[in-house]
């Protein structure tokens, strides 16, 4: 089980380039995996992205490359000759017409940069692809390893909080007999009191009770909740990644509690399902940031 946030770092280098790759992970419903680097290696993108992605399944992640050369840099020197002519013969009708003294030399038309440049050879990005995937290999398993530990948190307090919300659901599976119970002996009272001095039809007092006793069933409601509640509990121990179905069935339960809550005529188990419904938004908050 793994935390969506996290933060990975590596650096590698070969005798010629050091990258430095950096990794941040922060919550997001699918995988968003945003890449910045040297515009030369974009070629490289899709395979930078089909890396990322044969670790994680959701989450933003943010991988910053930054590259830095260590041998010397390949350069290569340009010389434009056409512009070099035309610069020359453009400064003698300059001179010739304007009766200046001096000489047109090499030096002079040097001055000019267009006419001879030195620029830097680009690295071919396929050569640096080994160096670079295994710079963002160990870049991935340490960002990896912190949202497996946040993960385990995570899973920790998560099971705290179903235990939590069973105890409750086993108390009020415990409280609605009581209930119904303390309601048909509230009625026998009320009706022997209104009706002293008369006969009574206690069948009719009972069909009453019954009646009570369906309109406020919810034992179909506390069966399906626990259900719901072992399968969030196997749900935590699977290596996958468990965050859509987790948030589902944290829905079906917060469904269930909310049926009982209407159905319920008794102020324990009113109580108890205020309790639930309280760990219920803590949980949802933590599974939020569950991959």
């Amino acid at each position: 089980m793994q935390s969506m946030t996290g933060y990975g770092r590596s650096e590698i280098s070969d005798s010629q380039f050091h990258f430095t790759v950096e990794m941040r992970s922060v919550n997001h419903r699918y995988l968003d995996i945003v890449l910045r680097y040297p515009r030369i290696y974009a070629p490289l993108e899709a395979r930078m992205k089909q890396l990322v992605s044969a670790y994680f399944a959701r989450g933003r992640i943010e991988v910053a490359i930054v590259q830095q050369t260590l041998g010397t840099e390949q350069r290569e020197i340009t010389l434009d000759q056409d512009l070099a002519q035309q610069y020359y013969q453009g400064l003698q009708q300059l001179q010739e017409a304007l009766r200046l003294p001096g000489t047109i030399d090499l030096g002079l038309l040097l001055t000019q940069r267009e006419i001879l440049k030195i620029e830097e050879v680009d690295t071919d990005a396929e050569s640096v692809w080994a160096l670079l995937a295994q710079g963002m290999e160990q870049a991935l398993q340490a960002l990896r390893e912190m949202r497996c530990q946040e993960g385990a948190m995570l899973r920790e307090d998560l099971q705290t909080r179903l235990q939590t919300v069973s105890g409750y659901v086993e108390g009020i599976r415990q409280r609605v007999p009581l209930v119904l119970e303390g309601h048909l002996q509230r009625l026998e009272e009320r009706v022997a009191e209104l009706f002293q001095n008369y006969e009574f039809d206690r069948d009719r007092l009972h069909q009453e009770a019954v009646l009570f006793a369906e309109r406020s069933d919810v034992a179909e409601e506390l069966t399906r909740l626990e259900s719901h509640i072992q399968a969030l509990t196997r749900l935590l121990d699977l290596p996958d990644a468990i965050g859509r179905k987790s948030e589902f069935l944290l829905q079906e339960v917060n469904r269930e509690v909310n049926t009982i809550a209407s159905k319920s005529n008794d102020a324990q188990i009113s109580q108890d399902v205020v309790e639930i419904k309280s760990e219920l938004e803590r949980m949802r908050e933590q599974i939020q940031n569950v991959e």
